[in-house]
């Protein structure tokens, strides 16, 4: 394990892994794919362990554009796992991570307790960043009247299934708005209000996405400035600076 790793920096791995991580059920391993093999090395620089395949293709493999393509971080021998074992357990926010680690860890030879963890994400630690970064997502709409931009907007989403505690605590602590499926058991937190976009940018400039995440949450800050710095009619008036500013809000998600 690397004995240098910082407090945020393993704040936002175990975010990340909740989001996105897989604990095996078979055995003692544990998994992340990602098709940005940058963020699982950057992963690995953080632990100090694991080892990053690929790249394979999944079923929606499209040689033309290149998608489908994936990568894996794995651990999978136990010296590793069981460094793991200790940076989660007692760390672990979301109800289903702790069901799923609790079946991993009766895989280990030895019997290990459960810890538990009560606590809630907030603004002074890394973990709702490394979560942002796994199950977030920015997006930019264009309101139009007669064929006229006269709005653009930010929208911040999280989905999330069968978590209704640490989702109802987010909608609080970001001041959001929220909406379930007809079930109720996916919720799907969304935040468009300005000042409260501007409160998650002011987060991840505290604690840093480390996926290529980033670059939609850059292109969602420029778009922020160019609607709030009081020239936003001035820039419709342009052809150059309103061509720039819509296809800012179409990319915003290109590369992701």
């Amino acid at each position: 394990m690397n004995k240098k790793i910082k407090k945020e920096d393993l704040e936002w791995f175990i975010g990340f892994a909740e989001g996105d991580g897989s604990f095996s059920k078979d055995r003692l391993a544990f998994t992340i794919n990602q098709k940005d093999p940058k963020v699982l090395y950057k992963i690995k620089k953080i632990l100090g362990f694991g080892k990053i395949y690929g790249p394979y293709k999944n079923k929606n493999h499209n040689p033309e554009d290149g998608r489908g393509i994936y990568y894996r971080y794995f651990i999978g021998d136990p010296e590793n796992n069981y460094k793991l074992i200790k940076i989660f357990n007692g760390n672990l926010l979301l109800d289903n991570s702790k069901e799923r680690f609790k079946n991993y860890i009766k895989h280990a030879k030895e019997e290990i307790e459960f810890i538990d963890n009560n606590s809630l994400p907030s603004f002074n630690d890394g973990w709702l960043s490394g979560f942002i970064d796994a199950e977030g997502c920015f997006n930019g709409t264009m309101a139009k009247k007669h064929g006229q931009i006269i709005r653009v907007t930010i929208r911040f989403t999280l989905v999330q299934k069968n978590e209704p505690v640490i989702m109802n605590h987010l909608k609080t602590l970001l001041s959001g708005s929220s909406s379930s499926n007809k079930d109720g058991d996916i919720i799907r937190l969304y935040i468009a209000a300005i000042p409260k976009v501007k409160q998650i940018f002011d987060y991840l400039d505290k604690y840093p996405l480390k996926s290529n995440k980033n670059i939609a949450l850059v292109r969602a800050k420029k778009i922020y400035y160019r609607i709030t710095d009081g020239k936003f009619k001035l820039r419709l008036e342009s052809k150059r600076s309103r061509e720039r500013l819509i296809n800012l809000v179409r990319n915003i998600n290109k590369n992701n």
